[in-house]
């Protein structure tokens, strides 16, 4: 669940990375940023999501939280600059999620508010819009459709295996095959 600290129309990061766009409330989409991960050599196969915040000008600290806390995604009191912090008890697999969660809030919902913080990703049936779009653009940039399709055949529809290479959980793969249409345990 993400709350409301203050309304807010920052101008620093997405003018310099949208630089033929006349519009700086541009939203990002996931083939965006995986575009420009590309044109900074950042790796996209698995997605290399420390880097891409690097690329995008957001700070990342990692902090010891209560366990129910996943990260924040907040705006530094000098307005312009964002940092994600990603709490430093979760495992590797989830801090990874929880950070493509935040750049999802970072390139969706910077303009509606100045601070996110997130509880529990895929848990008691989430039903705010904006966790909801947060959950599913973390899960197509950390596993784009080509490629979670390849990986599908690839590893003959292990579960294991594919979270193993996209660095996710196997809750993760399931949510983003039944996004897909994809059915049972072997995900065809």
């Amino acid at each position: 669940m993400a709350f409301i600290r203050k309304s807010v129309k920052s101008k620093s990061t997405e003018a310099s990375l949208q630089g033929e766009s006349s519009s700086v409330d541009e939203r990002f989409t996931v083939d965006q940023l995986l575009a420009l991960a590309k044109q900074h050599s950042v790796d996209t196969s698995p997605l290399d999501v420390k880097a891409l915040l690097s690329v995008l000008g957001i700070g990342l600290i990692s902090v010891p939280m209560h366990d129910d806390i996943s990260g924040t995604l907040s705006l530094a009191d000098n307005g312009k600059d964002w940092v994600v912090k990603v709490n430093a008890l979760h495992h590797p697999n989830r801090q990874r999620f929880t950070i493509a969660h935040e750049i999802a809030h970072f390139s969706r919902h910077r303009f509606q508010q100045a601070e996110f913080k997130d509880l529990n990703f895929f848990r008691n049936g989430e039903r705010n819009p904006m966790e909801v779009e947060a959950n599913r653009f973390a899960s197509e940039l950390l596993m784009p459709e080509l490629a979670f399709r390849d990986k599908v055949k690839v590893f003959s529809g292990s579960i294991e295996e594919i979270a193993q290479y996209f660095k996710v959980s196997t809750l993760a793969v399931r949510v983003r095959a039944k996004n897909l249409g994809m059915k049972g345990h072997g995900l065809e």
